[in-house]
């Protein structure tokens, strides 16, 4: 594996971290506190949408890795 290929995999590993964190331990806690209805769907909603992201992130990794 080159270098180029490399830093890309690190870079982004480092960018869903820190996107996961973000939103889990900053996002969500704050939207809970307000307790409004809004809020809460806006927790909810974005939750959903990370999930749907990570698998469809985990999908595209198998398709690739299959030879």
């Amino acid at each position: 594996m080159n270098a180029k290929k490399l830093f890309e995999i690190l870079v982004g590993m480092l960018a869903f971290l820190l996107i996961t964190l973000g939103w889990f331990f900053y996002a969500v806690p704050a939207m809970w506190e307000s307790g409004t209805d809004a809020a809460l769907i806006a927790a909810f909603a974005g939750s959903m949408l990370w999930l749907a992201a990570v698998a469809s992130c985990v999908v595209y990794i198998i398709q690739r890795a299959r030879p």
